[in-house]
């Protein structure tokens, strides 16, 4: 599909197009045609049989390609982390919302099951899904060589388990369907418990890293690699040893997955962290590829001007802009105090996560142009944007007002650090081996060094939950954290009462999304129409 490029490209020739610094996307036309008649209808148990059985689908390597890239292009629709993830639905206590007149939706946990975003969310997790079972269901019938052939089973097979990571992760149980639907009558399907679908997730991971190829044999973050499946398998067993399963025995196999990256049992090291943490993100923007720190990313390119798919990274979530060639942007969420606060003074992470100026502007015949920026006083932490995602350093021209070509991190080195830290301190204490780690990522940062300071389990698990709030804020990972470590509600309740207590009178709105949050809210509803539909489901606890 249009998101998913280069899949015909020759490692070499990928190198080509990272060193001029852009994206160039193949148009999967045959995709687009073969998925929007497989899946075009909105709920994923509703489909047309005739469309899934035609013989002329996958019968060659062109076929495959094409289906590959349609199980891909789910990760970059708008309604998954095209924008709206990252916007309304992991909103935690590292950002707030920061329009007053929003008092409705997910974004300030004031929402019902018939929310769009919740409903779009899980329409297009099912989609995808759905494109992964017909393409599995084909996938060893057609003629093309074996390795190709494995690493496209072994990619989608990783896709389709983490489609279903997000689902449990996001509403416990829910259906686990592993066949293309073959009736528009079978619809009555029973969630399954979560304890069954996570260990459908890592033995199908598991399955996958065996298939698919090498970060350095890919030689970019957009496609499935051993380093992406090692990694978010780590972030899977990390999940299941916490809330709701609490299987502390998956610390240890989070612990060999996330090993398996920072301590390869064979062949060299690929991953390492950049020297830069601002390049990082000026790479996302600027359509560079560092596959040693960006692991796994979701592509997204274009100004809507060609057949690509374009997102809203730095549009939404970004430093607010009112000039559309600088690049606009309506900073719709802004950091919290308490993020800024935790912050080092000398760690270059501060200013960069958070925005610490505001645009200035000059206005002839109606055209509105930045002519420079002016710093926020120490009075102003509040009218501080997400920093992260800045449009100004985007490369592709013309610039679109609402879209942007910027992609968006899935799994970053120092995110396995941290989850490399964080299971070995729960498996063998706070050892040298996790106070390296820690420090490996806050020596990047400028930030001091606290390994003299760590002599306890007690003492690490904390540093470590503190790290990764502050190295990875603003990715759409600490809800999932808080969640896990059964900390959210009270996290967000907490800093609502903060907010309210030093935030000014024009501020105090921001209070909204963590005075709002309850228990209901470590899961998302069922969609009301997805009930409507299947007879066999309930919906969550307090909806």
């Amino acid at each position: 599909m249009k998101n998913y490029k280069n899949i015909h490209q020759s490692r070499s020739q990928m190198n080509k197009i990272d060193q001029k610094g852009w994206k160039e996307k193949l148009l999967f036309t045959l995709a687009i045609v073969m998925f929007f008649a497989i899946s075009g209808c909105k709920k994923f148990l509703d489909k047309e049989p005739t469309f899934i059985v035609k013989e002329n689908y996958y019968n060659n390597e062109t076929d495959v390609n094409a289906g590959l890239a349609g199980v891909y292009d789910v990760l970059a629709k708008e309604e998954i982390y095209g924008g709206n993830y990252q916007l309304l639905l992991s909103v935690a206590d590292d950002g707030f919302y920061s329009r007053s007149a929003y008092t409705f939706g997910p974004a300030v946990y004031n929402f019902d099951a018939s929310d769009p975003a919740v409903a779009n969310f899980w329409r297009f997790l099912y989609e995808g899904i759905e494109r992964a079972n017909v393409f599995l269901s084909r996938i060893d019938g057609v003629n093309m060589g074996q390795a190709a052939k494995d690493a496209a089973k072994g990619e989608v097979k990783f896709l389709r388990a983490y489609y279903y990571f997000l689902l449990v992760d996001h509403w416990g149980n829910v259906p686990l369907k592993l066949t293309p639907t073959v009736s528009v009558n079978d619809v009555n399907i029973q969630a399954t418990p979560q304890k069954e679908i996570y260990d459908f997730i890592t033995k199908e991971m598991e399955e996958a890293e065996a298939l698919v190829k090498t970060a350095t044999a890919i030689g970019f973050g957009g496609r499935v690699s051993k380093s992406t499946v090692r990694g978010i398998l780590a972030r899977v067993y990390l999940k299941m040893a916490g809330a709701p399963l609490r299987d502390q025995t998956k610390y240890a196999e989070a612990l060999k997955w996330a090993r398996k990256i920072v301590y390869p049992d064979a062949g060299p090291k690929e991953h390492r962290l950049l020297p830069s943490y601002q390049q990082i993100f000026t790479n996302y923007a600027g359509d560079k590829y560092d596959v040693g720190e960006t692991i796994w990313e979701v592509e997204l390119y274009g100004n809507r001007g060609g057949d690509f798919e374009s997102g809203r990274v730095g549009n939404t979530f970004g430093l607010q802009c009112n000039d559309e060639v600088h690049g606009y942007s309506y900073g719709l969420v802004n950091a919290t105090k308490k993020l800024f606060d935790s912050y080092e003074n000398q760690d270059v992470r501060k200013n960069w996560a958070i925005a610490p100026y505001q645009y200035t502007y000059s206005t002839v015949n109606t055209l509105i142009t930045v002519t420079d920026s002016v710093n926020w006083t120490s009075a102003q932490i509040y009218n501080r944007n997400v920093g992260k995602f800045r449009r100004a350093y985007e490369k592709l021209k013309p610039k679109n007002k609402n879209y942007t070509p910027q992609n968006f991190p899935l799994l970053r080195y120092a995110d396995v650090l941290l989850m490399f830290a964080e299971a070995e301190n729960e498996v063998n204490g706070a050892s040298s081996l996790a106070k390296q780690a820690l420090k490996e990522v806050r020596d990047r940062a400028n930030a001091s060094d606290l390994t003299a300071t760590i002599f306890s389990y007690e003492d690490m698990k904390t540093a470590i939950r503190k790290e990764r709030f502050l190295e990875l804020s603003f990715e759409s990972l600490r809800k999932f954290d808080l969640v896990r470590w059964d900390m959210f509600v009270s996290e967000m309740n907490q800093l609502g009462t903060s907010i309210q207590a030093d935030a000014p009178a024009a501020w105090t709105f921001a209070a909204m999304a963590a005075k709002n949050v309850s228990s209901r809210n470590n899961l998302l509803p069922i969609p009301v129409l997805e009930l409507s539909l299947n007879k066999a489901m309930s919906q969550n606890t307090g909806w």
